[in-house]
């Protein structure tokens, strides 16, 4: 139900630039809070856990969240989401694009929870001309046909805890959004460490041009 869509801040310290991870309660939250600390003596780092992000409550879920980051002060942020999540940050940066600098994309598909049926229609989309979608009216969210107006920078990341599928599904985001890019270091045995580095790294990507300075991907 949508009333019952439930967001909070559960992890809010350190000082400077904000770096905000958003995450469903569940086997992120655990990354989440790993990274934040890892980050908190760098930056300010705050983790906002939601509800399970679904096609009926992610717009509220995203509203909510804009309403959190105006109770915290913050007009300006580097996003992180981490699986589903990043679905909300997504859609606050269609909405409200100045309030998100830069995100990083963690082990997140185009769609929040995809199912089968939806993986399917999704594979055969892409062989449509043009990408012509088969489900016009369908509700929910998926970014695959609004990428191209993901104008910030954003960090796709692939790990060792997600599947094939969501790889592809984030290399594909890469080729569509106009200031993406990909890295899969799922080949590695902690990649906790590697995510942090790349977290704390692309900070420092600037908001304009970042295809004239970004040295952390290619």
């Amino acid at each position: 139900m949508k009333s019952e869509a439930k967001i909070s801040i559960v992890h809010d310290t350190g000082l400077g630039r904000p770096l905000l991870f958003v995450v469903e309660d569940g086997m992120y939250h655990g990354i989440a809070e790993h990274l934040a600390s890892n980050l908190s003596g760098q930056t300010r780092t705050i983790i906002i856990r939601c509800d399970v992000v679904t096609g009926e409550n992610f717009e509220l879920l995203t509203e909510k969240l804009l309403s959190v980051l105006s109770q915290l002060g913050i007009r300006q942020a580097q996003f992180v989401g981490l699986g589903s999540g990043a679905a909300l940050i997504q859609n606050l940066a269609l909405h409200a694009g100045k309030i998100v600098r830069s995100m990083v994309v963690v082990d997140a598909s185009m769609r929040p929870h995809p199912t089968a049926v939806e993986r399917v229609l999704d594979s055969l989309e892409r062989k449509l001309p043009f990408g012509l979608p088969l489900r016009l009216t369908s509700s929910g969210f998926n970014v695959r046909a609004l990428a191209h107006r993901l104008r910030c920078p954003i960090l796709l990341v692939g790990t060792k805890r997600t599947s094939s599928f969501i790889k592809r599904e984030l290399r594909e985001l890469s080729y569509k959004a106009p200031n993406a890019w990909y890295m899969d270091i799922s080949g590695n045995g902690d990649d906790s460490n590697e995510l942090a580095g790349l977290i704390s790294a692309f900070q420092g990507v600037p908001a304009k041009s970042p295809q004239k300075n970004l040295q952390i991907a290619s």
